[in-house]
């Protein structure tokens, strides 16, 4: 009978002390990403243009005609830069072009913000698209001599599109698009 009580007064003591709150869940984590330091190199690479990328990247080549993938190992990200010589007068063709891959992701962008980029001195010109939303890319970018030279840059990453867990990578490479629009240099 001693017995029964310790247990009976056990589970008393348990049970009142035990439902204090109410369970809360938590929120969905995201791994913490780490931004690897700035550290920029001049590209080095047999084409008519040139210009500041990250040192911890690895650049290839992927085409006779100077089309050349960046690769961020450490992000999983990669800017995919091809290159087109204006010829013929096809500048507007190749702005139409860019215009509508950029808003081709109106599906899933829930918006793109536009940003135009002037430098008369190393005479390049163009604009980089930042979309908003679970789009394929969230970075997109043009740049071009308006004469000889056309180039164009998307961001993408080797990971299913969600802006919430990728925001810091995200704006980590627009900042990288960034840098790169403002390095070009034309090697005539």
């Amino acid at each position: 009978m001693t017995r029964l009580i310790k247990l009976l007064t056990i589970l008393i003591i348990v049970g009142i002390t035990g439902c204090t709150d109410d369970p809360i869940p938590k929120p969905v984590g995201y791994f913490r990403i780490e931004l690897p330091p700035d550290t920029f190199a001049i590209t080095d690479f047999d084409c008519p243009y040139a210009f500041e990328k990250h040192a911890f990247t690895m650049v290839r080549k992927k085409r006779q005609d100077c089309w050349v993938d960046i690769h961020y190992p450490s992000l999983r990200a990669m800017i995919q830069i091809t290159y087109k010589p204006i010829e013929n007068d096809n500048l507007d063709t190749l702005l139409n072009d860019m215009h509508n891959l950029v808003f081709r992701h109106t599906v899933k962008a829930d918006g793109i913000e536009e940003k135009q980029f002037f430098n008369d001195q190393t005479k390049t010109y163009g604009t980089l698209y930042k979309l908003h939303g679970d789009a394929a890319t969230h970075t997109q970018f043009f740049i071009t001599d308006s004469i000889n030279h056309f180039l164009r840059g998307v961001v993408y990453f080797d990971a299913v599109p969600n802006e919430d867990s990728l925001k810091p990578v995200n704006q980590y490479m627009y900042d990288q698009a960034i840098r790169l629009m403002e390095t070009v240099t034309w090697q005539d």
